[in-house]
């Protein structure tokens, strides 16, 4: 258990050594193993008392605080203070929504409070969420008070009971009525004719930088040069390069590392900068494809497409001649009408995996699910459950389609001999998953 603490403050020991060392050395030209060596040096003994075990937990019993929040009202106006530090963290929901919860975020949670203190909260609560013996985590071993953890805190001559209780709170949390500020846009939100809420407006940090920070990732630098220069150059790279362009970027208190400090930890982390994007209304172009969003045969299909073909069709069966010829072109204007089907069905899966899974599209069956969406290509593969069901409608399908663009020419209803003849190629293509021609 105790390694859990040293290996954790060797690596912050690391980071903060790798952060001075790149500082130390940015814009000189001798960047060479010596240059580092020296480099390291020059930091070695500041990160070492840094990072010393008792001094780092005597510090967190003296100026941890509770501030540790998911939503920082400082980020509406710095000058906000005692206000609740709420928790956040949202549960995963495939709505296809971005939102707290639905995002695999590099920090979960930010600091709130001061800039002398940010820093060792964060790293308090990064201790503290450690994983220990399975799903369990480091602060698990407070809550049941630890007996290895009290000793290894009593050797140090430190006050085990102050840091439990500074470490509870900054990971939990102080259990008190929420406050708002007057400074903090305000939305009155009606539920009856007497009654309201009242939802405060404050923003979500770590999708903020998140956001910033993957597309700071977009930069790639060739030999000291950005590979954006290659395109200028009209040269070639293998692993090209994204940009999203008309990006804004929006400062808070970014001119002033204290004030920087004041309104977050990952504020500081990022220079006091985010970036906005544009909000303007996309441009829209028309899909080749519909995505169905109730039945793939009613919504993605459309009659006119496949109506000569059935006319087609219908000519060759009404004939009285009955050769090879006759009937090898029935069977294939059968197997065409399926592969024009397929191909449908193959467009829709090459529209992304997991498009089903928001909720437009929830209405579509199971079945449909499976087969048009690569996100269940597991499934897919190792169940044919499915296969019996989209077999049947679409069979039902070509039955009623054939009838609908013959409507108004006497045509016959296909006889069960003909619909079991047109299932047994429906089965195959299905089976095989790929088209007859």
């Amino acid at each position: 258990m105790i390694d859990v603490i040293i290996d954790f403050l060797a690596n912050k020991k690391e980071e903060f050594l790798q952060k001075k060392i790149a500082s130390e050395l940015k814009g000189k030209k001798n960047q060479d193993d010596d240059a580092i060596v020296k480099a390291r040096a020059k930091f070695q003994v500041e990160a070492d008392e840094k990072y010393q075990i008792s001094s780092w937990l005597d510090k967190v019993i003296a100026k941890a605080k509770p501030n540790i929040t998911t939503h920082p009202a400082k980020f509406t106006n710095p000058k906000i203070k005692d206000v609740s530090a709420n928790i956040f963290i949202g549960k995963y929901i495939k709505d296809g929504y971005l939102k707290t919860g639905n995002v695999n975020l590099t920090d979960s949670v930010d600091v709130s409070g001061d800039a002398a203190t940010n820093t060792i909260i964060f790293e308090l609560y990064q201790l503290l969420s450690q994983k220990i013996n399975g799903d369990k985590r480091f602060i698990s071993l407070f809550e049941s008070d630890n007996d290895e953890l009290k000793n290894f805190i009593g050797r140090l001559s430190l006050d085990y009971q102050k840091l439990k209780e500074k470490s509870l709170a900054v990971f939990f949390g102080n259990e008190k009525s929420q406050t708002t500020h007057e400074l903090i846009r305000q939305v009155y939100f009606p539920v009856d004719e007497e009654n309201y809420h009242l939802l405060s407006v404050t923003t979500p940090s770590m999708l903020l930088f998140d956001v910033k920070n993957r597309i700071d990732a977009f930069d790639k630098w060739i030999e000291g040069s950005h590979i954006r220069n290659l395109k200028k150059d009209n040269l070639f790279h293998d692993e090209g390069f994204d940009e999203l362009l008309n990006i804004t970027e929006i400062g808070f208190s970014h001119n002033e590392f204290t004030k920087m400090g004041n309104v977050s930890y990952l504020n500081v982390k990022n220079k006091g900068i985010a970036y906005l994007l544009p909000s303007t209304p996309p441009t829209l172009q028309k899909r080749d494809i519909r995505l169905p969003t109730y039945d793939f045969f009613k919504n993605s299909l459309q009659l006119g497409q496949f109506k000569e073909s059935f006319v087609s069709l219908h000519k060759l069966t009404v004939l009285d001649i009955n050769n090879i010829n006759i009937r090898e072109g029935i069977n294939n204007l059968i197997k065409f009408v399926i592969d024009q089907v397929l191909q449908k069905a193959f467009a829709i899966r090459a529209y992304g995996i997991g498009w089903s899974e928001t909720e437009h599209y929830k209405q579509l069956p199971s079945a449909q699910r499976i087969w048009l969406d690569d996100v269940h290509e597991e499934q897919r593969q190792n169940n044919d459950d499915w296969r019996n069901s989209i077999g049947q409608q679409f069979a039902a399908w070509i039955v009623q389609s054939y009838e609908a663009s013959l409507k108004n020419s006497n045509a016959t209803m296909l006889s069960s001999a003909e619909l079991s003849h047109i299932r047994q190629f429906i089965d195959e293509a299905i089976s095989q998953d790929k088209e007859f021609f």
